[in-house]
This record gives structure tokens, C-alpha cells and sequence, in this order.
């Protein structure tokens, strides 16, 4: 008989119009109800460094946040951290180094004008910094860091859906171009494991692997349940 893994994940709840509450998947597949985020808000992102998990951005009632919120899950408690310089909502964030990049995003709940914008979050100073912008201004992307560099795929810029791919390397503050997905995609969730990103889900409701190595694209299984703006996390 196979075993379960002991696996913890954490999802932040991103449902319109209600409190927002985070929750914890332990071992034997079971939730635990842990400490509500103090501020309630969705289309935010999140990051790990250092075993605490970090919420930036988001909306809330009928504006952006430039909010950041530290959670602690071994004392399951929530810590108030230096604004974002920009308040957005549908931007994405990945950790490089013990460094939080926030990435793209739109400045009102609107489909125009999207961001390029691309700010550095300092997790033992508590400070921002303004980075080099991303070539493709877009919201709803997903953004993942695979050895030492973050990933920007996919989104909507102001006019459509984008297929873009820009490599950011934090060490020289500068962006490169990769292979564009195959098709166009929008509110999709991206991870990296073993050596590869995952494109899964969103709109339109494919799965996709990058190779950084092979800068190319393979479309892989479907998610049985389609759905998008969510998250994975390895």
C-alpha cells in the first residue's frame, strides 16, 4: 500500500468579496485553519524566503495595495512590512537570493495600462528598490526562478494575450528574451521543478513545459480541473 508524503503547502485564499483566510495542507491529507491575513484582498502574490512567506499587492474594496504582510507559520502569526513602492494588483512575485522581485501588475482594476514595472523587496533590511523595468508591460502573468534567474511568462498587455518569455538575471539587473510559449495565455500558474518551468492552466486551459536549457516549449497532460488566477508552489 503506497504511504502519503508528508508535504506542507500554503494557500492564501483569493475569493472576491470575502475575508481572506490562510490555510495549511499537512501530512495525511488534511487542512488545518490557521490565522486570517490582516488585510483582506485578492489578485495578490506571494513569495518564501527564509521559511516566512510574503503577500504583496493586491485589491481590496475598489483599490490597489501596495500592502506587505509577513506570515510565520511555525508561531502562525502575521507581521506588517515596508509598502511596495507601487501599488498594483495582478502582478506576480518570485524570490531570487533571499529577494523578493515584484513584477508587472496593473495600477487600478482596469485592463489598462499594465505595468513594466519591476521593484526588489530586501527581506532582512525591510527595503525597496527600483530594478530595471521588464521589456513587456503586462498583468496576470506568471513569474518562477529557476537558478538564479526569474522567468516572466505569458500575461496580458494592453491590448491581448502574450506569449512573451523574458528571462531577468538579478546579478546584472537586465532582461533577456526566451522562446515564446506556443500559444498566447493569460492568468495561468508557473513552477519549476527539476530543471524545467511548468505553464499550467489559465486561459487557455493548456499545460506547458519550458526548457531554459533547450530554450524550447513541449505541451504536456492537461490539469483534470480547469481553472485560473491560482497558485502552485513545489
Amino acid at each position: 500500500m503506497k504511504t502519503k508524503k508528508a508535504i506542507t503547502y500554503l494557500l492564501i485564499s483569493m475569493v472576491f468579496g470575502m475575508s481572506l483566510t490562510t490555510v495549511i495542507l499537512a501530512a495525511e491529507d488534511t487542512w488545518v485553519r490557521k490565522s486570517d491575513m490582516p488585510t483582506a484582498r485578492y489578485v495578490c502574490s506571494a513569495s518564501v524566503v527564509n521559511k516566512m512567506i510574503y503577500v504583496i499587492g493586491g485589491y481590496e474594496k475598489s483599490d490597489a495595495l501596495s500592502t506587505v504582510e509577513e506570515y510565520d507559520p511555525v508561531t502562525d502569526t502575521w507581521t506588517k512590512k515596508k509598502d511596495m513602492p507601487t501599488k498594483r494588483l495582478g502582478l506576480s512575485v518570485s524570490a531570487v537570493n533571499g529577494k523578493i522581485y515584484a513584477i508587472g501588475g496593473l495600477p487600478v482594476w482596469d485592463w489598462a495600462p499594465t505595468l513594466s514595472i519591476v521593484e526588489e523587496y530586501d527581506t532582512v533590511t525591510d527595503t525597496w528598490t527600483k530594478k530595471a523595468d521588464m521589456p513587456t508591460a503586462r498583468c496576470w502573468l506568471s513569474t518562477t526562478a529557476l537558478n538564479g534567474r526569474i522567468y516572466a511568462i505569458g500575461g496580458w498587455t494592453d491590448v491581448l494575450y502574450s506569449s512573451a518569455v523574458e528571462e531577468y538575471d538579478p546579478a546584472t539587473n537586465t532582461w533577456t528574451n526566451r522562446s515564446s510559449m506556443p500559444a498566447p495565455k493569460c492568468e495561468h500558474s508557473a513552477c519549476a521543478v527539476d530543471g524545467k518551468i511548468y505553464a499550467i492552466s489559465g486561459d487557455p486551459d493548456v499545460t506547458e513545459m519550458y526548457d531554459p536549457s533547450t530554450d524550447t516549449w513541449e505541451k504536456k497532460a492537461n490539469i483534470p480541473t480547469r481553472r485560473g488566477s491560482f497558485s502552485v508552489e513545489l
